[in-house]
């Protein structure tokens, strides 16, 4: 014991590597807690989406985020799931999230990681339309 202590005295990597391992270690393995925090610019076509539109983040098909378009662009910030809580109620490491915009079809993919994260949001068409009312277009003209 008396050599770890002259060691220590001695040595500023040994105080690094007990710092480490009491509290540093802890901080790395909680940054998986930290939201994923996506942001960017929104096209359509090669032109910004005006104000207003939606923007939405799911993962398997449940949404878990979504803001306004501002200024042509997007900023989210999508909560890490907590694995103390046996539902799914956020993102986990390189999982795949969807952002989409409403009134536009497509979207765009992007593996989850904690963090801020530049993602551009590229559409290339618009929402599909009704076929019912589609539909009711048609027999007018009949």
């Amino acid at each position: 014991m008396r050599g770890v202590i002259n060691i220590l005295r001695k040595s500023w990597i040994g105080w690094f590597i007990i710092f480490y391992l009491t509290v540093g270690g802890g901080a790395f393995v909680q940054s998986a807690n930290f939201p994923c925090q996506p942001s960017g610019k929104v096209y359509y076509k090669g032109k910004l989406v005006p104000d207003g539109h939606k923007v939405m983040a799911y993962i398997q098909g449940v949404k878990y985020a979504e803001t306004d378009v501002r200024g042509g662009a997007y900023s989210l910030s999508i909560p890490a799931d907590d694995p103390s809580t046996p539902e799914k109620d956020g993102w986990e490491e390189n999982e795949l999230i969807t952002l989409k915009v409403k009134d536009y079809s497509g979207g765009t993919f992007f593996k989850a990681s904690p963090g801020n994260s530049k993602v551009d949001i590229n559409l290339t068409t618009m929402g599909v339309l009704n076929l019912t009312t589609w539909g009711k277009i048609k027999a007018l003209f009949k």
